[in-house]
């Protein structure tokens, strides 16, 4: 008898890889800039990278307390390139479009209707774990459980 699962799932699953929580990178951002990647994660869906945004007033009801806080938030994932810019929001049309960013561990999707300001790729933007490789620091070299 074969074993049946009946496990359902429970949602969305929204997390960063090990390898890039593992690089220096992620480890000398700010509580603030984790936090916010960890938005970001929220909101990727595995064929939306390069549409994803941080707009206050959404982030403001999970926890948000000020657009300070999050303009330097975007600012240190970006300068750590954890982040990258897909499309300039500009003012038009009586109202603002927003930044849209990508996550770097992903490709970046294409996105029917959607047009950005970089191209999508097959590959990720960067490649966290041969970057590991290169580098031999005591923060990076944890054990994980596998």
């Amino acid at each position: 008898m074969s074993k049946h699962n009946s496990r359902q799932s429970s949602g969305h699953f929204a997390g960063v890889p090990d390898k890039v929580m593992l690089h220096p990178d992620y480890i000398s951002l700010s509580y603030s800039a984790k936090a916010l990647l960890f938005e970001f994660a929220l909101q990727y869906r595995g064929k939306n990278n390069g549409k994803l945004c941080a707009i206050y007033s959404q982030l403001k009801p999970r926890g948000w307390k000020s657009e300070a806080t999050l303009r330097k938030a975007l600012k240190e994932l970006i300068t750590a390139k954890l982040l990258e810019v897909s499309k300039y929001g500009m003012y038009g049309d009586g109202g603002r479009q927003p930044n849209y960013y990508a996550i770097t561990w992903q490709p970046v999707n294409h996105i029917v209707g959607f047009k950005m300001d970089i191209q999508p790729t097959i590959k990720p933007i960067r490649q966290f774990s041969v970057e590991l490789r290169e580098i031999d620091t005591p923060k990076t070299t944890v054990k994980l459980n596998r």
